[in-house]
């Protein structure tokens, strides 16, 4: 499982989507809970969710600050396919109040639907910054603190962990900001899977419109990659934003793990970015014959650097980065 957060000035917006107000969107919209926001229910007694009347209560206390421009909070909750079946509304409301819990999103208005219209179950939640004593809920350290309660979670319930933004398909998302940030999260991935060093993922990064930067902060090194909307508007996203296996570390640990194992370059080819995933996070494993079970989160197209190993020495398709021509094998692999 995985997060991402987007803030906002207009709660309409965001409740409009995750209701899918007017059928616009074409959604499967299935609501989940609420709290302290205002929910009539019809002569039959179901709840009925206006995104007008909604709005209006989430306006109306996040004005006990009107200093904080952008008190919308939207949060995505999302699962790879093979999660489908374990994820009923049941446990997913489990989850969610889990993580809101452990986030501190306490004490304030929200709503969490599930949508299920795609392929990745996944769940919305938009809250309130602004509690209901009128302080804004906790921030500090957000990303750091979600991506590990995420990966708590998913080993709780025996969940999948991959990368959300290079797997996922961009043009179902909404937002422009989203939408460029998941094509830049895949095609570095592309890429540093292709390359066999950072000078030359740099260079086919600048021909496919990405510019790299390494950035350092006291003793720790980063890494930046600025690109260009269609928009016009240039974006700038760090490594750690794009996916775990791209942070700057972690590219230097593949590289340096390619030259180690005299892995060739890899051509282009018909593998699925969840395949070209799977192997990346393989060569950040510790060298080494793994023993037992590697846990819940492991993905079933995740291999193990011990049996990458084994194939480059049995000359299988010829390591991990060969062209592999045999459809069963690749059908395998993605």
């Amino acid at each position: 499982m995985y997060a991402f957060i987007r803030h906002g000035s207009g709660f309409s917006g965001a409740l409009g989507y995750i209701l899918d107000e007017n059928g616009r969107n074409d959604k499967i919209v299935q609501v989940l809970g609420s709290e302290g926001v205002d929910v009539p229910q019809d002569k039959d007694g179901n709840p009925v969710f206006d995104v007008k009347r909604l709005a209006l209560s989430f306006r109306l206390q996040a004005s006990l600050r009107p200093g904080i421009s952008e008190p919308v909070r939207h949060l995505i909750l999302s699962c790879p396919p093979e999660d489908r079946e374990k994820l009923s509304p049941r446990l997913w409301l489990t989850i969610a109040s889990e993580y809101m819990e452990k986030m501190h999103i306490e004490n304030t208005q929200f709503i969490i639907a599930a949508h299920g219209e795609k392929d990745n179950p996944h769940i919305h939640i938009v809250y309130n910054r602004i509690n209901n004593d009128g302080l804004p809920v906790e921030e500090k350290f957000f990303f750091k603190r979600s991506n590990k309660i995420c990966k708590d979670i998913t080993k709780k319930y025996g969940l999948k962990w991959g990368n959300p933004k290079a797997m996922s398909e961009a043009q179902d998302i909404h937002l422009p900001e989203d939408r460029v940030m998941y094509q830049t999260a895949r095609i570095v991935t592309e890429e540093v899977y292709r390359a066999s060093d950072i000078a030359e993922l740099r260079l086919s990064l600048m021909s496919r419109g990405i510019v790299m930067r390494e950035v350092r902060h006291g003793d720790k090194a980063g890494v930046l990659f600025m690109v260009k909307g269609r928009n016009g508007r240039q974006y700038t996203f760090s490594g750690s934003r794009l996916g775990n296996h791209l942070t700057y570390p972690s590219i230097q640990m593949i590289f340096q793990r390619k030259t180690q194992l005299n892995l060739p370059a890899a051509p282009k080819q018909n593998i699925s970015v969840a395949g070209m995933v799977g192997r990346l996070a393989s060569l950040l494993q510790p060298i080494g014959q793994p023993t037992g079970d590697s846990g819940a989160c492991k993905q079933d197209d995740h291999k193990t650097l011990w049996e990458l190993l084994e194939e480059r020495d049995a000359g299988i398709a010829g390591s991990m980065f060969a062209d592999f021509t045999d459809r069963r094998f690749e059908e395998k692999l993605s």
